[in-house]
């Protein structure tokens, strides 16, 4: 996505709904792009009575109720805003009408009510069906519209899908703090530690583990033909999911930005995926961006193939007596010494 020109928003008209339409009216006018909000009646909602009395008189009452709502909070929305959306109510299925018009936009918005799962989303469960499915990138609103989003959280993981993720937080951020974060969950010390290797040894292979990782975060950005300048670049030490939170809390995130991979659209997404967790148990925003439709098998398996390398297993025994046998190497060079130990920090 090279430009954010479109945007759709689904409201039920509840709070959480309404919080979502006016964080997609603020990000149009930020943009210039179009809105589009959309209210779907469940046609299955009928009455027994009344579907056999007047069989289409329910539908027919609801959407007009709806469409009249529609209208007022546009009007609102063109006040407020400076922006006129369009609106639409449809009767059918949500999760099919919503993926259906999802295809002419470039980004989905919804609300979500309570916190502790998917099951609160917007819509029942028709909107953990569009996070696996939705081939558009889904924001996930949770708080109140109060200002512009001031902080952005960009956890990485170096597979196609974050590299996604990086370039739509590149177009969203506006005037906000983004900062590229990255969790090293690795037994690299543990293993030192078990194999008594020395305590400065254990510190020098951290440093090289921090600035070769930062490195490498900064040559992903910039060869994405993103400017680094603006951006900051953070590591920790830990599980991904429990990283990445923690992380979010202490910046004061009031947005994440995350990658899916393109098995979540089968099941992983629902399966304890890194994204999905992370979206279950935060209490800001959080924007979902699937991998590219047209990532290619051979550009996926360059961009990941680094990532699970550095993920392996390694073999216990091999790598206490690699460091051994470098232990005399790294305690006499001095160019590490002269290597700032990365810290986060944020862009003027």
């Amino acid at each position: 996505m090279t430009s954010i020109t479109s945007l759709l928003v689904a409201t039920d008209f509840s709070p959480v709904g309404n919080n979502a339409v006016r964080r997609a009216a603020l990000l149009a006018h930020e943009h210039s792009a179009r809105l589009h909000i959309l209210h779907v009646v469940k046609a299955a909602g009928c009455k027994p009575l009344r579907d056999w009395l007047y069989p289409t008189m329910d539908i027919e009452l609801r959407t007009a109720q709806a469409r009249a709502a529609l209208q007022r909070a546009a009007v609102e929305i063109t006040a407020t805003y400076d922006v006129t959306p369009t609106v639409e109510v449809v009767a059918g299925d949500p999760f099919e009408t919503l993926l259906r018009s999802s295809d002419r936009a470039d980004m989905v918005l919804l609300g979500q009510r309570t916190r502790g799962g998917l099951g609160g989303l917007l819509v029942g469960g028709t909107a953990d069906r569009l996070l696996r499915t939705c081939q558009r990138p889904v924001l996930v609103v949770r708080t109140a519209v109060k200002q512009s989003y001031r902080r952005v959280l960009v956890p990485i993981d170096f597979s196609g899908s974050s590299d996604a993720a990086i370039q739509v937080a590149a177009q969203i951020r506006r005037e906000a703090v983004l900062e590229v974060f990255h969790a090293i969950n690795s037994p690299r010390e543990v293993v030192l530690r078990e194999a008594d290797v020395p305590e400065h040894i254990i510190r020098e292979t951290r440093l090289m583990e921090e600035a070769g990782t930062n490195a490498r975060m900064r040559r992903k950005v910039a060869g994405l033909g993103l400017d680094c300048t603006p951006m900051s670049f953070a590591l920790a030490y830990g599980p991904p999911v429990k990283s990445t939170q923690r992380h979010a809390q202490r910046m004061g995130a009031d947005l994440i930005v995350a990658g899916k991979q393109s098995r979540s659209t089968v099941s992983g997404f629902l399966l304890g995926s890194v994204s999905s967790r992370v979206l279950s148990e935060t209490a800001c925003d959080m924007l979902i961006v699937p991998q590219p439709r047209d990532s290619s098998p051979a550009q996926a398996t360059a961009t990941v193939a680094p990532r699970l390398k550095s993920e392996a297993q390694p073999d216990n025994a091999a790598l206490a007596q690699s460091a051994a046998a470098h232990a005399g190497a790294l305690t006499h060079s001095h160019w590490i010494h002269n290597t700032a130990r990365f810290m986060p920090r944020r862009a003027s």
